[in-house]
């Protein structure tokens, strides 16, 4: 697994923002908090929104009537456990690498 922080290129600074734009497309510009500058771009197909609920999730994911309701409540399901797990596996790996500065 490979964990970092990002980091602006132009002034060295780890203090960055999201900015969440959902299009055909959810792409995620990630700037810097202290100069401005754009750090990096992120297009997202799975898109989970935590604490925020499966209404949240069907709207990012284009759910339409008709849709199995059993279908997405599965998937949102699987999106959160995976976010959630994958969270936890990142913060431990960033706690490792930390220890052994």
């Amino acid at each position: 697994m490979e964990v970092h922080r990002q980091r602006c290129q132009t002034c060295g600074s780890m203090e960055v923002r999201n900015i969440l734009v959902r299009d055909s497309v959810q792409s995620v510009y990630v700037r810097c908090a202290a100069c401005g500058e754009l750090v990096a771009r992120y297009e997202l197909k799975d898109y989970y929104h935590h604490g925020k609920g499966i209404e949240s999730y069907l709207r990012a994911h284009g759910a339409k009537s008709g849709d199995s309701g059993r279908t997405w409540l599965r998937d949102f399901n699987a999106s959160q456990k995976k976010a959630e797990e994958g969270y936890q596996a990142a913060l431990e790996e960033l706690k490792r690498r930390q220890k052994e500065i």
